[in-house]
């Protein structure tokens, strides 16, 4: 593995373990007001940084069969995860009733379907200089919050869609550029983005500690008056810069769980299955925000993160590929393909 892959492999795996780790927490963040700035310091930047990373990889737009890997990389996995995530919740929570919709994601499936539409806008944006492009991208992202419509976000996760596409825009920029983090991985800037990181986490502690702030941090609230427009704009500000202060503390070098980082979708799609489930548990809700409870959370999330990277796992989905791919008609995959592009090109 050479050192640029296993630099954004490193990346690739903290932010993953951040996304389990984060997940695990959630139903204990209100338990405690330090469980809650934790949780709130996750979500900064977590996102921010894995949305500019999949920007970055996102530069051969102008190549042939790039909608056709939209469809059959993105979309098909959404349609697939987002059916099976329903069918799970009604198995799963059976006093709830769960009905397929396809334009509201579950959970964290928003990811992939604000995936589909970053990268169908990215040609069109790629057009124009960084600076017109990433102006426009902030003010849809800051303007999704004048629009107070009920169930406004939950269709298509709009909201979130473009409140985080400036970070998919800048990767994409960056891309354009010969090695364009090599800069942040000297000594000296290491030294500021650990205090950036510090000095982020205290301010967490001591300013973020109501729930008031969780859905800032999700991109999906809504303007009740100036400081909160002003504060998404402030977190725009932070999470570009933390982003950064993290990406300056990868290692360039492998280590025994970087080839995670390079599983990490795996990851994304199937920890929920296993978090729902454990949230279920006796178990899970005997756990309490102390000190041992964290160190549990910490250990569990390693567990799933390690489990669902793991070679097995990434063997099992290779040929579960191959008899999709097997028993899929060609034709009917590069009919849905060109359908898909002449729809969105």
């Amino acid at each position: 593995m050479n050192t640029r892959n296993a630099y954004f492999d490193n990346a690739k795996f903290v932010l993953i373990f951040l996304v389990v780790f984060g997940h695990m927490i959630s139903p204990y963040r209100t338990d405690s007001s330090g469980m809650l700035s934790i949780y709130h310091f996750i979500f900064i930047f977590h996102m921010p940084v894995f949305i500019l990373l999949a920007g970055y990889f996102s530069k051969n737009f102008h190549k042939k069969g790039y909608y056709k890997k939209i469809f059959t990389k993105v979309a098909l996995p959404y349609l697939a995860f987002q059916t099976i995530y329903t069918l799970y919740y009604s198995v799963l929570y059976t006093d709830e009733t769960y009905t397929l919709q396809y334009l509201v994601p579950r959970w964290a499936m928003w990811f992939l379907l604000s995936l589909i539409f970053w990268k169908l806008m990215l040609p069109f944006f790629a057009k124009f200089p960084m600076w017109i492009s990433l102006t426009i991208s902030i003010s849809l992202g800051l303007a999704m919050g004048f629009i107070d419509i009920d169930g406004f976000d939950k269709i298509l996760s709009i909201s979130r869609m473009f409140v985080f596409f400036p970070f998919f825009l800048l990767g994409y920029y960056l891309s354009q550029r010969q090695e364009p983090f090599t800069n942040l991985l000297t000594a000296r800037n290491r030294i500021i983005a650990s205090i950036v990181l510090l000095v982020t986490l205290i301010g967490s502690y001591s300013f973020l500690d109501d729930t008031a702030y969780t859905d800032m941090l999700y991109g999906t609230n809504t303007y009740d008056n100036v400081v909160e427009f002003l504060m998404r704009v402030s977190h725009y500000g932070i999470a570009f810069l933390v982003s950064f202060a993290f990406m300056a503390l990868i290692p360039t070098r492998g280590f025994a769980l970087t080839s995670i980082g390079q599983r990490s979708l795996y990851v994304y799609l199937l920890h929920g299955f296993i978090l729902k489930w454990f949230f279920t548990t006796d178990f899970s809700k005997s756990l309490e925000p102390t000190s041992w409870g964290i160190i549990v959370l910490i250990a569990l999330s390693i567990l799933v993160t390690m489990l669902l990277g793991s070679r097995i796992v990434d063997w099992f989905i290779t040929g579960t590929k191959l008899i999709v791919q097997f028993v899929t008609p060609k034709k009917a995959i590069q009919k849905f393909s060109l359908a898909f592009k002449r729809t969105f090109s």
